[in-house]
């Protein structure tokens, strides 16, 4: 555990890590790219050594910094830990592969739906043997049909597997009822830089056979930034540098959320600064951005009148995300109703306390900035939950606490 002391302000500039939901596709499209593909920036994290050693698995020669591969697929035993993109992004890939490959996690991970991907695989033909759950089963080798339907409406991930499944065996995929959409802009990117080309016909996108992956460079996190950018517009004036104005992230929205809710923002050609001023509680829809609730839910908090957030799939996450904050922030306090599909807050005076995260990555860093203004220390359970995705977040803030 972690003791949080609240702070008076914060004032002060970090650098983003790098993308971990580009650093996931740039490996793997490495291992479908004949040659050696360099990978510059890449995020160091739990989840991404997972699909490095996913990637090493199924056959590449590979480090963080490159993948060099024959372009073909070895079936695999594959522990994805708790990476649910690393999980099914492998299942798809594991449809190359000529036998019999095996995807397995943590027992979080065993939570978390598989099923709309393994009917899509078995609609092209591929067998899979699964209770729609890990551990997958994937019998490779022979992908029979070149168009596919996938529901896209639990996870985007799905998509993302079968959009880079294609770029290797050329694939046609409709999309229904899809979440988290901006997630498969970065898909589309990464192919993009992979030289695969897709042109997309309403909601089906047309993918063509064909991956030549010579460089990535790994762009900085809007998702791990969002957390010191609220603390930025709750305590003071916070600069994240690192971060690309261009880039098709899902969670650069929260710039726009932030001046929603009233702070104040400045952008320059690789940064973003965020300061204090007076915050009003805004209603948001977060189907599209699911990693950003923790934070915004910790934010209405701080907001004056009610904040409503929505995003019914947030509970098939590595926690039932909005049932997790909705306990820790009652604990804290926090006037909070749970509601089926998001939570209510209130502007509310929090109180430090013990607080669970649920070996969550995302709620334990929205509850360590939450605790910095609670009255009183707060105790942070398991906060090495926060290695899958920001290995260096208590070692940023710090850096941030001491400016």
């Amino acid at each position: 555990m972690i003791e949080i002391t609240p702070v008076k302000t914060l004032d002060g500039k970090i650098r983003a890590p790098p993308s971990k939901s580009y650093t996931h596709r740039a490996l793997f499209l490495g291992l479908l790219s004949e040659g050696k593909t360099k990978i510059e920036n890449p995020l160091i994290c739990t989840d991404t050594l997972a699909t490095l050693n996913a990637v090493r698995a199924f056959g590449a020669r590979a480090d963080w910094n490159f993948v060099e591969s024959s372009g073909e697929v070895e079936p695999a035993k594959i522990n994805a830990f708790e990476s649910g993109t690393t999980a099914r992004l492998a299942i798809g890939i594991g449809a190359l592969a000529d036998g019999r490959s095996v995807i397995d996690g943590k027992e979080s991970l065993r939570k978390r739906p598989m099923e709309p991907l393994l009917r899509a695989l078995n609609d092209l033909g591929v067998k899979t043997q699964s209770n729609g759950f890990l551990p997958v089963r994937v019998f490779g080798g022979e992908i029979r049909e070149d168009y596919v339907r996938v529901d896209g409406s639990i996870s985007s991930q799905f998509i993302t597997a079968l959009l880079i499944l294609g770029a290797k065996v050329g694939l046609s995929i409709e999309v229904l009822n899809p979440v988290s959409k901006p997630y498969l802009e970065i898909t589309l990117r990464t192919l993009k830089w992979a030289n695969v080309k897709v042109e997309r016909d309403d909601g089906i996108f047309h993918v063509h056979q064909g991956v030549k992956a010579d460089h990535f460079s790994i762009p900085g996190d809007y998702s791990s930034a969002s957390f010191f950018l609220v603390a930025g517009a709750i305590f003071g004036k916070v600069r994240v540098e690192g971060l690309d104005k261009e880039d098709v992230q899902a969670d650069k929205l929260i710039l726009d959320l932030l001046r929603e809710f009233g702070a104040e923002i400045r952008t320059g050609k690789d940064y973003v600064e965020v300061e204090r001023d007076e915050l009003v509680g805004q209603e948001v829809d977060c189907r599209d951005f699911p990693d950003l609730f923790p934070i915004l839910a910790v934010l209405g908090a701080y907001s004056e009148g009610k904040t409503v957030l929505r995003a019914k799939h947030l509970r098939y996450k590595e926690s039932d995300r909005i049932r997790t904050m909705a306990l820790n922030l009652a604990k804290m306090g926090a006037k909070v109703k749970e509601l089926d599909d998001g939570l209510i807050i209130s502007k509310s005076e929090l109180r430090g306390t013990v607080l669970n995260p649920q070996n969550d990555h995302r709620i334990a860093m929205a509850l360590t900035i939450a605790a910095l203004g609670a009255k009183g220390k707060s105790l942070i359970l398991n906060e090495r939950c926060v290695e899958k995705s920001y290995p260096n977040f208590f070692k940023d803030l710090r850096g941030l606490i001491d400016q």
